[in-house]
């Protein structure tokens, strides 16, 4: 198996889905990706939600095939993401920008994996978190 190099948030899943602006970075990243359990749920609801056409459990068999790997979300992962959610309610963005659930999950996991996180929110540049983190759009 290839050595996981870089955690996926469900904007970007949800963009390579979708062919969106940014999907062929992700592209290049699923063989070495990894997705919290909880952002390919976020994703595969939003899919479906915005009219793409696979059941959920398709294009979750989809996704996997690419390559992409599930971490599970653990009881540390919980913690963590909590802190993450008070720091963003203390400290929003300049446009009143916070973390979402799914957004916090994300971090604790890639923050727990120690690798770096790719995703499409200009407000993580912002904080203190412990991994690099790369927007997939590019700015």
């Amino acid at each position: 198996m290839t050595a996981r190099r870089v955690v996926l948030d469900a904007s970007a899943l949800l963009a390579w889905i979708r062919n969106e602006r940014g999907a062929e970075t992700v592209g290049r990243l699923m063989p070495v990706a990894v997705v919290p359990a909880p952002n390919l749920t976020e994703a595969l609801h939003r899919a479906r939600w915005r009219g793409h056409r696979m059941s959920p459990e398709d294009l979750h068999d989809h996704v996997v095939g690419m390559g992409l790997e599930v971490e599970s979300f653990r009881q540390g992962d919980s913690v963590r993401a909590a802190e993450l959610l008070l720091y963003s309610l203390q400290h929003p963005g300049p446009n009143d920008e916070r973390l979402s659930l799914g957004d916090a999950a994300c971090i604790a996991v890639a923050e727990r994996l120690r690798l770096p996180i790719s995703g499409d929110d200009s407000y993580w540049s912002l904080l203190p978190l412990t991994v690099e983190f790369h927007p997939f759009r590019g700015r």
